[in-house]
């Protein structure tokens, strides 16, 4: 595999924050659709990489494991995520804070080919976190096999999901 993307456990780990995990789906989202050859408008692809998790600005990380245990539904959270993005769109001028929620509506929705890429790689970006800063951080392993099975939506993708999947299900079954 040719990828640019690190598969390694790091020593240097650093603590993840939305803004990094923002930074690094963006960055990996223009640098996989060239590696791969996948036809986008990378314009939109960027912007809406950036903006993806802009509501965790407000309400934090919810949890992937929080949902799943039922320590909070999912309409709780999207109550809060909907929220949230009215209050940052709104003290913005009226065509940035427009553009900014067609973004995240869009990517919420998850209906466009853009939206589905940025959500595929998103996914990636934590499935890769999850395998660098090691098997310290799994704290629900058994979340994780059913999390790689549903997070891919490109086909184009589907060699890179298949590798880091493997390699993260080895290193959970060390755990």
């Amino acid at each position: 595999m040719k990828s640019v993307l690190r598969f390694e456990e790091s020593e240097r780990m650093p603590k993840d924050t939305a803004a990094g995990h923002s930074w690094r789906t963006a960055l990996m989202s223009f640098l996989l659709a060239d590696e791969y050859g996948i036809d986008l408008d990378m314009n939109k692809v960027l912007k809406m990489a950036l903006v993806h998790d802009i509501v965790e600005a407000e309400t934090g990380n919810t949890d992937y494991s929080a949902v799943a245990a039922g320590r909070i539904s999912k309409e709780q959270q999207k109550e809060m995520e909907n929220v949230a993005i009215a209050e940052l769109t709104g003290i913005l001028p009226e065509k940035q804070g427009k553009d900014i929620l067609d973004l995240w509506v869009e990517f919420d929705k998850g209906e466009t080919r853009e939206a589905k890429y940025v959500k595929s790689v998103n996914k990636l970006e934590t499935l890769l976190y999850l395998l660098e800063a090691g098997r310290e951080c799994y704290s629900n392993p058994e979340l994780i096999s059913d999390y790689i099975k549903n997070a891919n939506q490109v086909k184009e993708l589907e060699d890179i999901f298949k590798e880091v999947g493997s390699r993260l299900e080895s290193e959970i079954d060390k755990v």
